[in-house]
């Protein structure tokens, strides 16, 4: 696991420029926010997912988010089906703040195309500057 200043980016994973992490699981995508993400938000209060059999254009709004000081969405990274939801999120939001690379996972999408939609995203050292230039950019 990679660490990026404060923030744990790990390696295995792909990243969208909205601070979303992309997981490959064969067929497959599970989709979350960083580390970044919930630190910047704080105590995440709400977050309103997608339904299961929903089919998604990149672009489209995935999830919004509220907290105490903020209010946002993750858009989807790639055009696909939901397959699956993460249901325990609804009532316990806190999760994407205490564990947002395991349990916080919001979505899992079947791509249209995931060998396309992967090569759009950040990954490896493309995440390092990035991220730096986002730590930056808030800092300001």
């Amino acid at each position: 696991m990679a660490k990026i200043d404060k923030y744990e980016m790990p390696d295995d994973l792909y990243y969208t420029t909205d601070h979303a992490w992309v997981k490959e699981e064969g067929n497959r995508v599970r989709i979350g926010i960083t580390d970044f993400m919930q630190q910047m938000a704080g105590g995440i209060t709400f977050i309103r997912v997608p339904r299961a059999g929903k089919n998604l254009q990149e672009g489209d709004t995935l999830c919004t988010l509220q907290s105490g000081k903020w209010a946002g969405k993750v858009l989807v990274p790639m055009p696909g089906l939901v397959v699956d939801v993460n249901k325990d999120l609804a009532m316990n939001p806190q999760i994407l703040n205490e564990d947002p690379y395991q349990r916080g996972w919001i979505a899992v999408m079947e791509p249209v195309d995931i060998s396309g939609g992967l090569t759009k995203l950040l990954q490896g050292e493309k995440v390092a500057g990035w991220l730096t230039g986002e730590i930056t950019k808030h800092r300001k």
